[in-house]
This record gives structure tokens, C-alpha cells and sequence, in this order.
């Protein structure tokens, strides 16, 4: 995250932008809140999250209720080798039940070589 932050940084330095507005969907959203952490909000008017996974978003001593990195490693193995199914699963999957994001529980399903768990 850090990376693609200086990223944006330098992007915004090479373009000379003052007032701009970012907006970040999904991972898009820890970007833009990681740029304004390490960047500062000078050249920034607005920030727009939507539906955003803003950093950080997985478990570690500071933050022990987040998502296990084995979710998100999954996720990206999902992508890259079945992104249709991964989307059609992820559409039912992760966001059902009575405790909202069930993400951590949740497993590919057969069209993407796994199973529910």
C-alpha cells in the first residue's frame, strides 16, 4: 500500500494537481487513505471512499480482529485463476449470515477448485 501511495504521489507531483479530488473503490480506498497518511492532504479537496478496504485491513497485533492474510492471498489467487467464478462467489459468499462479513469463513466454491467451509 505504501508503494502504490508514492505512486499516486508522484503522479500528482508530475501533473502539478492542487485541489483534486480521489476517489478509491475497494483496495483504490486504502490507497487513497494511505496517500493522505504519508503525504499529507495539501493538494487534496476531497477524498471519496467507496465501499473501501481501507488499510489496514488485516489481522496483526495492533489490529487482532482484522482478516487473516490467507483471505486476502486467497482472494488473489482467485482472481488470477478464475476471476468470473471468483466474482459470481463473492457476490453470495463473503457478505451472508448474521454477523455481516464472513469473510475469514469463506472459501471458493467448486467452480473456482474449492468448497465452502
Amino acid at each position: 500500500m505504501d508503494h502504490y501511495a508514492d505512486d499516486l504521489a508522484a503522479v500528482v507531483e508530475h501533473l502539478d494537481l492542487h485541489d483534486a479530488v480521489h476517489v478509491g473503490h475497494s483496495t483504490g480506498g486504502g490507497e487513497v487513505v494511505r496517500y493522505l497518511a504519508r503525504h499529507g492532504e495539501s493538494r487534496v479537496a476531497k477524498a471519496v471512499l467507496i465501499s473501501s478496504v481501507p488499510p489496514p485491513d488485516g489481522a496483526d497485533r495492533r489490529q487482532p480482529r482484522g482478516l487473516p492474510k490467507s483471505v486476502f492471498d486467497g482472494f488473489q489467487y482467485q482472481v488470477a485463476t478464475g476471476r468470473s467464478a471468483f466474482y459470481r462467489d463473492l457476490a453470495t459468499g463473503p457478505f451472508t449470515g448474521s454477523t455481516g462479513l464472513a469473510a475469514s469463513r469463506w472459501r471458493p466454491s467448486s467452480r473456482t477448485g474449492g468448497g465452502r467451509a
